[in-house]
């Protein structure tokens, strides 16, 4: 599963915050934002006429600043908390520091040439610095991922539309054979799809549905496998005055699921 993990965090990185996009939030309340449709109660949620387990909740808040930039994140689940504070200049991040237990966990650092990202610092505790670079080209975007000792730890490089919008990526390793290559579908401008294959045998499926501003509300992932693995997430969000997600609490169904149970998103 760690490698599997992997590609999820990737998926991630690669494709960043699909936050807001819709333009009718200006024309939306608070009381029209629509949700997912399952329920959630007694710990449990049937998605598919089956029921399972509620296995984690995660509770994030927002703060925000006069330009609408995020410059505090407080992630709760279980006993852990995670803060992470972000620093912006001309409205363009350039530092971000995550505590944990009140002790500094790490910090990054953005650099920029002609307001293009080109390089994330990363100081951990203990001090040990990690960096990626960034480069672009016609219609692609390549980060190449350094270890502490300067190596290469591995590369992603995606491949864009007319648009910017992502529609291939693939993940090499640090000696430039690819581990897996991922797919992108969209509607109305927001991603809806991602199909990771290795060796051209699919190993996950990632779904996306979103609210009607925009903002994500589930996620369903499946890791394919002898035994597939089924992951769901669902966003319950709050609101500020401005449609800012403020409150986000998330809350996970990881389970077994046989071929037949999975749901066929069209």
């Amino acid at each position: 599963m760690k490698k599997s993990l992997l590609g999820l965090v990737v998926l991630l990185m690669l494709t960043g915050c699909q936050q807001s996009n819709n333009t009718n939030v200006e024309n939306t309340s608070i009381d029209e934002i629509t949700t997912y449709k399952e329920t959630i109660k007694d710990g449990k949620v049937e998605i598919d006429r089956i029921s399972y387990d509620i296995k984690s909740v995660t509770k994030i808040i927002n703060t925000y600043d006069e330009n609408e930039n995020i410059i505090e994140k407080n992630t709760t689940n279980d006993d852990s908390e995670i803060l992470i504070e972000y620093l912006y200049e001309n409205n363009q991040l350039i530092e971000d520091r995550a505590y944990s237990k009140d002790e500094l966990s790490f910090t990054n650092y953005y650099y920029y040439e002609d307001d293009l990202l080109m390089k994330k610092k990363t100081v951990h505790k203990g001090g040990l610095e990690t960096r990626t670079e960034y480069s672009y080209g016609d219609k692609t975007e390549t980060r190449t991922h350094y270890n502490s000792d300067g190596s290469i730890s591995f590369i992603t490089k995606a491949y864009l539309d007319e648009d910017g919008k992502m529609v291939e990526g693939i993940i090499t390793n640090a000696e430039g054979e690819e581990s897996e290559s991922i797919s992108y579908h969209y509607k109305n401008d927001l991603l809806i799809k991602g199909i990771s294959k290795k060796e051209g045998m699919k190993i996950k499926t990632f779904n996306y549905k979103y609210n009607n501003i925009g903002d994500k509300i589930m996620d369903y992932i499946i890791f394919h496998g002898e035994v597939n693995t089924l992951l769901v997430n669902f966003y319950d969000i709050e609101y500020d005055e401005n449609l800012l997600p403020k409150t986000v609490t998330i809350y996970r169904v990881q389970s077994q699921i046989a071929d037949e149970d999975i749901r066929d998103f069209q």
